[in-house]
């Protein structure tokens, strides 16, 4: 439902490019479309795999280039350790740190399964949404399907 009272914001480079409408209103999001927007972006970045490039020492930007968007290839990684799963939620958070400019800060906990026969690896990502003209707390729960790969993340409220 529309509230006239919902502060506008400036919408993403990459949705504003997309759009078909040009005015200034569909350049502008409300707050709940604009965490539902980072919530997507977020989603195909951990959807991306990418091959292990170890540039050379001259070419450290590399690491961060669109050679190395996503996650690394998870299936040669063993995530049933507690050391394994802490390895993964920081690759996780150094992640996002580097493809999601709209996130200032972020922290990613691994959580218990309620079902131990469930092989789902659950994992919590809690960051602060740099949203002009305030901040907004998000809190995504995040299932990672070992088989598949295919990371599904939903925001919490």
């Amino acid at each position: 439902m529309y509230n006239k009272n919902e502060k506008k914001l400036m919408a993403p480079v990459l949705d504003r490019l997309l759009q078909h409408e040009s005015s200034v209103q569909a350049n502008h999001l409300q707050l709940r479309q604009l965490r539902e927007s980072v919530r997507r972006d977020l989603e195909h970045l951990m959807n991306t795999r990418f091959r292990c490039i170890s540039p050379a020492d001259e070419l450290q930007e590399v690491k961060k280039g669109m050679p190395n968007y996503g996650l690394p290839d998870l299936s040669t990684i063993n995530l049933n350790s507690s050391e394994a799963l802490n390895r993964f939620c920081r690759q996780v958070e150094e992640t996002i740190r580097h493809y999601e400019p709209r996130i200032k800060s972020v922290r990613v906990e691994s959580k218990k399964s309620p079902d131990p026969e469930d092989p789902t690896i659950r994992f919590r990502m809690e960051a602060v949404l740099h949203a002009n003209p305030a901040q907004e707390l998000l809190i995504f729960d995040s299932a990672l399907d070992p088989v598949t790969q295919s990371v599904d993340i939903l925001e919490m409220r």
